[in-house]
């Protein structure tokens, strides 16, 4: 059987932060003082046009750009003072490797901050751009390569505009280095074109000694024009009805206590524009800007609060970045 992560499956140490910060925000309308995920948008631009990503069309009608030094460092300095080590992914509605400042950032952060775990996530054809020595001396700790297929065919439909070679070619690259090879995680986002291999690679990966993990395909918050067409829903494969059977669970989880997202997790676009979640693409709704405000004072905003306490109340409909989304409709 396929184990089925989606979006909203947290690890144990997301969970009992997940469990502390609702209950402050029942007791006192304040959410912990720090997020526990800290996701960061460098630059924002992207090399696929993936067909179950909305990044064909929804970077031809948003401002694009690149993170100024000093607001990194700005970010990076407030994460690195916190007493426990949030998680900082380094990946945000992009390619992160498209930044050639990426694992100098990496190196900053945990030279200074050893205990924070830092994760870039990539669709890993540009790993052959930065040598093995500059991956590993930056410390990363998690490699998270989304790969999606396990056939070439099936890879070249869902990736458009990747080479499948060359990303095998850097994987393996990695894997073939006793240092790095811990570091790596292949990702897939479960859908109709894929379903029918992921067993199959999943079994791959396992031979090779490199983690997996499975998450469901979202509409991202109503942005992904292509979302009913590549959705599992209403198919027959194997792993439907564990599909079916997570997404029940999930859906009762957020039936009684709303959606875990904004009361975990900041996301940081590349102008310091905070969204409500990694999921609007969109970017319907800016909490703050790090640039003028800490990421303390954003975090329990009287505008971030406001959000929360509607999501408590399901009133999902009234709030622009939630009401299309699939994760809690």
């Amino acid at each position: 059987m396929i184990k089925i992560n989606p979006y909203s499956k947290l690890p144990l140490p997301l969970y009992a932060y997940f469990i502390r910060t609702y209950s402050s925000f029942l007791l006192s309308g304040k959410c912990l003082s720090f997020p526990r995920v800290i996701q960061i948008q460098t630059q924002s631009r992207c090399n696929a046009r993936c067909s179950i990503c909305p990044y064909r069309t929804t970077s031809k009608v948003q401002d694009q750009g690149v993170m100024e030094r000093e607001l990194f460092f700005k970010i990076s300095d407030e994460l690195i003072s916190e007493k426990q080590s949030p998680m900082f992914m380094f990946a945000l509605h992009n390619e992160p490797l498209l930044d050639k400042r990426i694992f100098d950032w990496v190196k900053h952060v945990k030279s200074k901050n050893p205990e924070c775990y830092c994760i870039v996530p990539t669709n890993g054809e540009l790993l052959d751009t930065f040598t093995l020595e500059e991956i590993k001396q930056s410390g990363v700790s998690q490699l998270n390569i989304n790969f999606g297929a396990h056939s070439k065919e099936t890879y070249k439909r869902i990736h458009t505009g990747l080479d499948y070679e060359r990303v095998i070619n850097n994987v393996s690259r990695l894997i073939n280095d006793e240092a790095m090879k811990p570091t790596l995680q292949i990702m897939f986002v479960i859908n109709k074109e894929n379903a029918h291999e992921v067993q199959q690679a999943l079994s791959y990966w396992k031979q090779q000694g490199v983690r997996t993990k499975v998450i469901r395909l979202t509409n991202r918050a109503g942005a992904l024009d292509t979302y009913e067409r590549f959705d599992l829903k209403n198919d027959h494969y194997a792993v439907t009805s564990l599909l079916r059977g997570w997404k029940k669970i999930m859906s009762n989880t957020r039936r009684s206590i709303g959606c875990e997202l904004p009361f975990y997790q900041m996301d940081i676009l590349f102008n310091g524009d905070v969204i409500i979640c990694n999921l609007d693409w969109k970017r319907s709704i800016v909490v703050g800007n790090v640039k003028t405000s800490s990421l303390r004072t954003i975090w329990n905003s009287e505008r971030i609060n406001e959000i929360r306490r509607l999501i408590l109340q399901k009133r999902y409909n009234q709030i622009s970045s939630c009401k299309e989304c699939s994760l809690v409709k």
